[in-house]
């Protein structure tokens, strides 16, 4: 039955105008980076997405959510379809996202409005609505990726903020199935193991903070 249902989703999904999400279903703290921590530690997740449609629109996808009072060794699960890194929309031709696990020297909370100024300031001092503008593209998405989230981890290891995991992924409207939806993705290093997973969604669940769009 569940093989049937799966094949019924991809049947039926159209990758021209039907939604996705990708989402963290679960995360596991396997190592503190800093050994003077008392038992808790305080893990948060960065994350960033740029699909066609944003660029088209001159804006990125963004979300930040902290976990305080985490042991070394724990498990955190997301209820429903999971923690939200992109969507519920349709991407276009590609989407192409960047994930940052960091541990915080400070209290996680206060750090939501701060990292959403240290991304937009460096999408705006990058040009990145002009050059999304000039080449839609998933290699234009890709090359701000990759400058926005090296320059996000440095500014927070300034404010003795460690990173912890990174984790990439690039998603194209012309594969089979489209956009890798219903398959989930697992990585780890000797601190962070996570599983990221790709889906057809029409809503979110409303679990923790919504992705925001940011200007740029």
């Amino acid at each position: 039955m569940e093989a049937l249902g799966t094949n019924y989703i991809l049947n039926q999904f159209d990758p021209n105008s039907d939604d996705i999400a990708v989402v963290i279903k679960e995360f596991t703290l396997k190592k503190k980076a800093d050994i003077f921590f008392d038992k808790y530690s305080e893990p948060y997740i960065t994350s960033i997405a740029i699909s066609e449609k944003d660029a088209q629109s001159g804006s990125l996808s963004f979300n930040s959510l902290p976990f305080p009072n985490v042991r070394k060794g724990d498990t955190l699960s997301f209820d429903g379809v999971g923690h939200l890194i992109y969507g519920p929309s349709n991407p276009g031709s590609f989407l192409a996202y960047s994930i940052l696990f960091l541990e915080s020297d400070k209290d996680v909370r206060e750090f939501g409005a701060t990292l959403e100024s240290i991304v937009q300031s460096k999408a705006v001092k990058l040009g990145a609505k002009a050059l999304m503008a000039a080449a839609p593209t998933y290699g234009t998405a890709a090359m701000l990726l990759q400058e926005i989230t090296q320059f996000v981890a440095v500014q927070l290891k300034k404010n003795k903020d460690d990173e912890l995991y990174r984790r990439n992924g690039t998603l194209l409207q012309d594969m089979i199935p489209p956009y890798d939806i219903l398959r989930t993705f697992k990585g780890e290093n000797d601190y962070i193991s996570a599983k990221t997973s790709v889906i057809p969604l029409s809503e979110s669940n409303l679990l923790g903070s919504r992705v925001r769009q940011i200007g740029v």
